[in-house]
């Protein structure tokens, strides 16, 4: 994740420092947002209550509940504008010569890798496997986002195998396509997988007991990034002009306001030639969209009216993956089965559940503020033991 946001800064052909402040709001949303979840002592009480009324009876956590949602679709969506900015540009390449494309695969293929080492529990590792439905086979954010790039990377090729039409309309119908199957997987009785009779670690990927960020719907966001990266490139000397961001934030506020109202009218339409998607329950994947659409449109005319400096800030937008792996092993036990939420889950008042998560963001503050420090740390490790190795 990281490596692709610093060629951004380093070599960009417009500065698009917007990309990196999604990022860096997305990853701190989710920081503070997983570290009150697990440690606030009435966090259920009031998410019920929120499932049963509209509303926790308090308006702030109200507002943050529906924060924690928008996490996650901006953290898709922006991973696929970086992705396919960066694997785009170089229009004169090839697939197969274009170097993205391989760093590309490299990158899912270590983001799926760290995806399931994650949910390893050293601690519990007799039981690991043993369970009805065990956590490692989980299906969660890394390995979608690591399925995601594929995707992205497989429609790259698509499009330069057919070399007709603008690569973000592959994006875009790719997206719009994963996005009418949802309505499917949603009306899929309880206790019901699929693939039907795959092994779980394959159906969690689609529809399975364990499927926390299934491909169905998550992956589209990722292609809808993708067709912002691409949308980008393609306006390129447009990007800091008002009616570039402008757009986005009108398109965001339509989808926002009128999502459940574009799913009746899109069924309608349907209806004629007798086809039934149900499309009107994807109101809320519209509405998601729509929102990050606004926050990009917003953050770029922030990146067109201030010089930002704050490159303590974006570079904690450039280095997520780190950041993701370390935090899940602080406060989820990831690997080694002994995090902080063990010690306190669910048991913190609300001043101090946002006092712990402004200190559990300081941490990784610092931790990226002396990234290079431990980063050098780590390869002079693994220099090390290359250099006993190549000795024996």
């Amino acid at each position: 994740m990281h490596g692709e946001h610093a060629e951004i800064i380093a070599k960009p052909k417009v500065r698009l420092k917007f990309i990196d402040m999604a990022r860096s709001f997305a990853i701190l949303l989710m920081l503070e947002g997983h570290f009150i979840e697990h440690t606030f002592s009435n966090f259920k009480p009031m998410i019920k209550l929120i499932k049963e009324k509209g509303t926790s009876g308090y308006l702030f956590f109200d507002w943050w509940y529906f924060m924690k949602g928008f996490t996650a679709p901006l953290f898709f969506v922006v991973t696929g504008v970086v992705f396919v900015y960066l694997l785009a540009r170089n229009k004169q390449a090839g697939f197969a010569k274009n170097p993205r494309v391989q760093k590309g695969f490299k990158r899912a293929l270590e983001l799926l890798f760290w995806g399931y080492m994650l949910q390893l529990n050293l601690r519990y590792i007799t039981n690991t496997f043993n369970h009805e439905h065990p956590w490692i086979y989980a299906f969660h954010v890394l390995q979608s986002i690591g399925v995601g790039i594929i995707f992205l990377l497989l429609i790259f090729g698509l499009y330069k195998l057919i070399n007709k039409g603008p690569l973000y309309l592959y994006y875009f119908l790719a997206g719009t396509i994963i996005f009418c199957f949802y309505p499917s997987t949603k009306q899929v009785s309880d206790g019901i997988y699929f693939p039907v009779n795959a092994p779980q670690v394959i159906q969690n990927i689609v529809h399975g007991p364990r499927s926390v960020f299934a491909i169905i719907p998550w992956i589209a966001f990722t292609l809808y990034g993708g067709m912002v990266g691409a949308l980008i490139i393609r306006f390129q000397d447009h990007v800091k002009k008002y009616w570039f961001s402008l757009t986005f934030i009108g398109v965001g506020v339509l989808l926002n306001t009128f999502g459940r109202s574009i799913g009746l009218f899109l069924d309608d339409g349907l209806e004629l030639i007798n086809i039934d998607l149900n499309l009107v329950q994807n109101a809320w994947l519209y509405g998601r969209m729509g929102q990050v659409f606004i926050a990009l449109g917003v953050l770029m005319l922030v990146d067109r009216w201030i010089n930002f400096k704050g490159e303590l800030f974006l570079k904690i937008g450039q280095n997520t993956l780190p950041i993701y792996i370390i935090h899940v092993v602080i406060l989820y036990g990831g690997i080694f089965g002994f995090g902080l939420n063990q010690f306190m889950k669910h048991s913190l008042s609300g001043v101090e559940a946002i006092l712990g998560a402004a200190l559990f963001i300081g941490l990784f503050v610092v931790f990226i503020n002396y990234f290079e420090f431990f980063d050098g740390i780590k390869k002079r490790v693994l220099n090390l033991f290359k250099l006993k190795k190549y000795r024996n």
